[in-house]
């Protein structure tokens, strides 16, 4: 597999039977996407509109999509909601977590909030029983000492119930500044502490105790602000297994994903405290296997387009939402190297698009973020 990476012929890649409509994608969905898509953050998170709108141009009602690196869930979560049997898959812990969490999401408030009773009444029991004394250091740095013994009397409890919902909300809640989260001031989606723009001296109140309940009460209710009417009858499976082997246990129509850039993003190191309270303390083990150099990134990919040929049926799409890096091995930028891999390297595919737009900075997780600037969305068939 190897070898045909440095073997194979640049692709002619010609043709756009497809043409995106990416200014439509540049508008924010904060006030009008479901808010299940907002239960924690995720960094690189594929907006949900560029995935409901993959979704909608690419499949039909009652056809399965299939998502080899799931992330949030924003492409299964949108397929789901316009009616789609979905396939999920991530290797990262937490990336599961988080879909499982939309995918198998409460049919109603109600039965959260009952839920939440239920997991509350068990944490009370193991409470008297957490060591702190056993927490890293740097993770109890994070919190209130009696914040952090309630945190982890309320993970075993949500685990031995396997409440993979109340989880991931109270994850969403694991750290930022304000008083409605569970950490000292800290960063919202990568945690790191803000002593020096919130000194204690100066704003003791962001130091204080701060309970569990009541706040993840509150982030249940933001939950279900804004969820539309979702058939839960509909096929809904996720799987945390190696996408470039990985066969999904039906047949789909359609393969729609989001790729981890290369090293561009630290999928484990900015998630690090969120996977801690997983049960995953080398996130750098992790970072290895979700954010990989260019050179297995590639060979992912190659691997991937074999497996995927001989799932996909003639005349199916296989679209991918790439960052545009630049290729070093390949000089070019990666959605062109990716293309000519499925397209030459492994055959069987042709580029029906090729759609570049750029990444809002909103959107960028970093203010000092260097990386990609831009993403294009690749159509590739499988003829």
């Amino acid at each position: 597999m190897h070898d045909a990476l440095n073997t194979f012929l640049p692709a002619r890649l010609g043709g756009c039977e497809i043409r995106l409509c990416p200014d439509t994608w540049s508008e924010s969905v904060v006030y009008s996407e479901s808010t299940l898509h907002q239960i924690a953050p995720f960094i690189g998170k594929l907006k949900s509109s560029i995935a409901r709108d993959l979704v909608q141009r690419f499949s039909r009602e009652g056809q399965a999509v299939y998502d080899p690196f799931s992330g949030s869930a924003s492409i299964g979560l949108e397929a789901w909601t316009l009616g789609r049997n979905v396939v999920a898959n991530d290797l990262s812990p937490y990336a599961c977590l988080l879909t499982r969490a939309k995918l198998y999401s409460p049919a109603s408030l109600g039965r959260a909030l009952k839920r939440l009773e239920a997991v509350a009444a068990e944490a009370a029991t193991h409470l008297p029983s957490v060591r702190i004394e056993e927490v890293p250091a740097w993770v109890a740095e994070f919190f209130h000492p009696d914040t952090v013994r309630e945190i982890l009397a309320w993970v075993r409890a949500l685990k031995n119930q396997k409440d993979d919902f109340l989880l991931a909300a109270l994850l969403g809640i694991l750290h930022h500044q304000r008083p409605g989260f569970l950490s000292y001031p800290s960063s919202h989606t990568v945690p790191y502490l803000r002593r020096k723009l919130f000194p204690r001296n100066r704003f003791p109140e962001l130091y204080a105790y701060r309970s569990v309940q009541d706040r993840l009460e509150k982030k249940v209710r933001r939950a279900f602000k804004r969820v539309p009417d979702l058939d839960r009858s509909i096929t809904r499976r996720c799987f945390q297994r190696d996408a470039s082997t990985f066969v999904p246990p039906f047949p789909v129509d359609v393969i729609i994903t989001s790729p981890p850039y290369m090293q561009q993003l630290d999928y484990g190191r900015d998630n690090r405290l969120r996977l801690w309270f997983l049960g995953v303390e080398n996130w750098q083990a992790l970072d290895r296997q979700v954010s990989p150099s260019e050179d297995v990134f590639l060979q992912v990919m190659l691997k991937c387009f074999e497996t995927w040929k001989h799932m996909l049926k003639k005349r199916k799409h296989c679209i991918l939402v790439l960052g545009d890096t630049l290729s070093r091995r390949l000089h070019r930028r990666i959605p062109s190297a990716v293309a000519e891999l499925a397209v030459s390297g492994v055959g069987g595919y042709e580029l029906v698009s090729q759609t570049t737009s750029a990444i809002p900075r909103a959107r960028r997780v970093r203010r000092d973020y260097c990386g990609n600037r831009s993403e294009t969305v690749l159509v590739l068939r499988r003829t």
